[in-house]
């Protein structure tokens, strides 16, 4: 086994991702390289209603989608012109994926008397690494967002 085999195994297992760990340990399958996604922010170029929004990232791709941000929050507030960090994020498992899978982000308003609003969705695939920082626009329900990432080979 290579040390980049027993890196990999022993990331998966510390992370708890079983699937990784049954890839890096089968012995007569192709190795598989993984990355991460690294989140950077989140730009509101125009909130989706009167002065803000409240703002919250879902990650989908392994399982059922999961809140990615804000961690400690049920929302942020986000109105026109706010730029947001998204790098307390960077240690979810669900952002580390292989080259050929894809993870769709999705960011929502809540809404605290009606079902939340849909601001836009993007999907980001492992085979977007080695490229400088990106940004995808997100769009919905009248807001315009922006949110810049990274994919890297790890």
């Amino acid at each position: 086994m290579t040390v980049r085999s027993l890196t990999s195994l022993a990331l998966a297992a510390a992370l708890g991702l079983s699937s990784l760990v049954g890839a890096a340990s089968s012995a007569h399958a192709d190795p598989v390289d993984y990355v991460q996604i690294q989140l950077i922010d989140l730009h509101c170029g125009d909130e989706s209603e009167g002065d803000h929004d409240e703002a919250y990232l879902n990650i989908a791709g392994v399982g059922k989608p999961v809140k990615l941000w804000p961690a400690s929050a049920k929302y942020q507030t986000m109105g026109t012109g706010y730029v947001r960090s998204l790098a307390e994020s960077n240690s979810n498992a669900q952002l580390i994926l292989g080259k050929q899978e894809s993870r769709t982000l999705s960011l929502w308003d809540y809404d605290s008397t009606s079902g939340d609003d849909l601001m836009g969705s993007v999907t980001i695939t492992g085979n977007e690494f080695g490229a400088e920082t990106q940004y995808r626009v997100l769009q919905g329900s009248g807001g315009v967002y922006t949110i810049a990432y990274r994919v890297i080979d790890i």
